[in-house]
């Protein structure tokens, strides 16, 4: 994957997308695959989220060409009962899987007052809060988790037991939606993993080398596995979320393969729960909007309010390796 060490190229949200979307076609991906997977990229990128958006996109585009994704996945989309919804994501993309169920399960949402959405195996979900925001912004307060290939120990074990489970959280707003999108893990992969592409230090505290001795070296802490944040608490955290993400028939994470080596999906899974903000009093929202306007006006506190940039600056050397790939 490319560096991002290299001055910007700038790029309108429409070019970005359109080469995202090619280069997802080139490796193999339908274009339906592509069209959801692009848009999800786009969005983490207009958020100011690179590593969870185009540099990301390089793990996708490389397992779609080895086979780890199913380019030609058509998920399956159940509901065996009215308000829990299901998509067997037929060793696909999250984001394919996701937009199959939209619709429904947001008529659902507001039919029952809350509904939860299971997405199952599938590639890793990418930008938990591509789906929080985008059910906001239908007018719903979401939760979301993730589970992944097991990256981070759990209570103090010297080996990776699961991965950094992200936990998403979005409520309707005025002014777009207010978000976090958090990992379990003192730090994200990703970073321990660019942090060893340059050759630095990581802070103490990230990670641990095999065996559990702690490191500050990157190239170690790969070998080794990450930190939950809080310790028992990230602990607690991390391993709720993956045993509400496994809950349609998902692999747990000590079970997945990597996401980065051969030929097989690791199959892991998502939870959303959605609710209607109404379901309680119609008054809800006017509340919440007022509620964080005063946390900002009186403490100082930006809940949640995230960039919508509609230029994006791109690293040279990922746009030069993103036009390379869209025209394989």
């Amino acid at each position: 994957m490319p560096t991002t060490d290299s001055p910007t190229a700038s790029l309108p949200i429409t070019e970005l997308e359109t080469l995202c979307s090619s280069a997802i076609v080139s490796a193999g991906g339908s274009p339906a695959l592509a069209d959801s997977l692009a848009a999800a990229t786009v969005a983490a990128e207009r958020r100011g989220k690179t590593q969870v958006g185009t540099a990301h996109l390089f793990d996708y585009l490389d397992g779609l060409e080895a086979g780890r994704i199913n380019g030609s996945a058509e998920p399956r989309h159940t509901s065996r009962l009215p308000a829990a919804h299901h998509v067997d994501a037929d060793r696909g993309i999250t984001q394919l899987a996701f937009d199959e169920a939209f619709e429904e399960f947001t008529e659902a949402v507001e039919t029952f007052g809350i509904s939860i959405l299971n997405i199952a195996n599938a590639f890793p979900a990418g930008e938990l809060g591509y789906y929080t925001v985008r059910l906001a912004q239908r007018g719903l307060v979401t939760l979301a988790g993730a589970n992944s290939p097991a990256l981070m120990s759990l209570f103090g074990s010297s080996e990776p037991v699961t991965g950094t489970n992200p936990l998403s959280f979005a409520v309707p707003h005025v002014g777009g939606p207010r978000m976090f999108d958090q990992a379990s893990s003192e730090t994200a992969w990703v970073n321990i993993r660019d942090a060893a592409d340059r050759g630095a230090s990581i802070p103490e505290g990230w990670a641990q080398g095999q065996g559990g001795a702690a490191t500050l070296d990157a190239e170690t802490a790969l070998a080794g596995s990450l930190l939950p944040f809080g310790g028992v608490k990230g602990s607690n955290l991390a391993l709720m979320i993956e045993l509400l993400a496994v809950q349609g028939g998902s692999r747990f994470s000590v079970d997945a393969p990597v996401i980065d080596e051969g030929n097989e999906n690791p199959e892991t899974g998502l939870f959303v729960i959605a609710i209607a903000p109404d379901a309680f009093d119609p008054g809800y929202t006017q509340w919440v909007e007022e509620h964080l306007e005063r946390l900002d006006r009186d403490f100082g506190i930006a809940f949640g309010r995230k960039r919508n940039n509609e230029l994006i600056e791109l690293p040279r050397d990922i746009h030069t390796a993103l036009v390379e790939r869209s025209r394989a």
